[in-house]
């Protein structure tokens, strides 16, 4: 009873915290203002973010006019500047804004911060409530509330990563037929991104305007690896690194440089289906005592009443662990490099 009693006090306090960000996010939305300096830094945001036409430029623009995820006003300004120095005083900010650009998500690491912690108290909230106030959905709400934005985050940047080696062939291609044509190298990239779909053209278009502020475009291309953790554009750029360095017909050099990729990416598709069943056993077994235990957790909370015991939760991290260990071996079963 003590036990509840405590939880229900943690609930309430999250119910506070959750409301003091809505209410935070409700006031940023309808009190915004527009600075000089953030509307320039949003206004240039734009050629990092996007590269999908005037069109989509316009509304990309006119939505970062409007403001960032929390809103302009002065409490979201003091919830971002807090959530940015703990982010700077961790050394967060550039592994996470790496992950954050890897993924394709236009906001900073401070805000994914402020989010992240939104979710977390929200679902530790909601599990409370709908199990009465007990300590297990407390717990289990705060573990998925955590765990959840990363596993958004990685699956968002593994289909970004995927989107993109999938395109490479073609676009590699278009690169070389512009290079016949007569264009020059910052031109055949302006084609592909007038002309390709994203993630290639964003990312093209960021490495464009990075080569016309003074990085050189060997470089730029190299970001672009590097952000996406590609080795096969990384070697597109030492590539192209190497034919400027000493001549040749680069246009040639690409051609060649997309077949060989369209023949990986023929045998990595191969290889996936092929391997589809395993990774599919492997989701469901992993899955399984997890989607059991929440489902306890909402419908049943008294079998899982002996688990909130010092041997109960001995138990509980004898079966994480081992579920951890018995998903790293069957993603490394199933995992063929190619």
């Amino acid at each position: 009873m003590r036990i509840q009693s405590v939880a229900l006090f943690v609930a309430l306090g999250s119910l506070f915290v959750g409301l003091t960000v809505l209410m935070a996010m409700i006031l940023g939305a309808g009190l915004r203002r527009t600075r000089p300096e953030e509307t320039m830094r949003r206004r240039l945001s734009i050629y990092t973010l996007t590269g999908r036409g005037p069109r989509m430029q316009a509304q990309e623009e006119q939505r970062h006019l409007s403001g960032g995820p929390l809103g302009d006003s002065a409490m979201a300004r003091s919830a971002l500047g807090m959530a940015d120095r703990v982010v700077q005083q961790r050394g967060l900010d550039q592994a996470l804004g790496r992950r954050l650009e890897a993924a394709g998500l236009p906001i900073r690491t401070a805000e994914w911060l402020l989010i992240h912690l939104g979710i977390a108290v929200g679902m530790a909230l909601l599990l409370t409530l709908l199990t009465a106030g007990s300590p297990v959905g407390l717990l289990v709400g705060l573990v998925l509330g955590l765990a959840g934005p990363w596993v958004f985050l990685s699956l968002r940047q593994g289909r970004r990563e995927t989107a993109f080696l999938s395109q490479l062939p073609d676009t590699l291609q278009m690169l070389a037929g512009s290079l016949k044509a007569g264009y020059s190298l910052p031109q055949a990239l302006d084609t592909v991104v007038r002309e390709g779909e994203p993630p290639m053209s964003a990312e093209f278009n960021r490495a464009l305007v990075e080569s016309r502020l003074g990085i050189p475009v060997e470089e730029a291309l190299d970001g672009i690896a590097s952000r996406l953790s590609s080795q096969d554009f990384s070697w597109v750029v030492m590539a192209i690194r190497i034919q400027r360095e000493v001549g040749g017909n680069l246009a040639e050099l690409l051609t060649t440089v997309a077949e060989t990729l369209r023949e990986r990416e023929r045998l990595r598709r191969q290889v996936s289906v092929l391997s589809a069943e395993g990774r599919l056993s492997g989701w469901i077994l992993g899955g399984l005592p997890v989607v059991f235990a929440g489902y306890l957790v909402v419908a049943r909370p008294e079998y899982l009443a002996p688990l909130v015991t010092p041997f109960g939760l001995v138990l509980v991290a004898i079966a994480l662990i081992l579920l951890v260990v018995g998903g790293i071996w069957m993603s490394r079963v199933v995992t063929v490099k190619v």
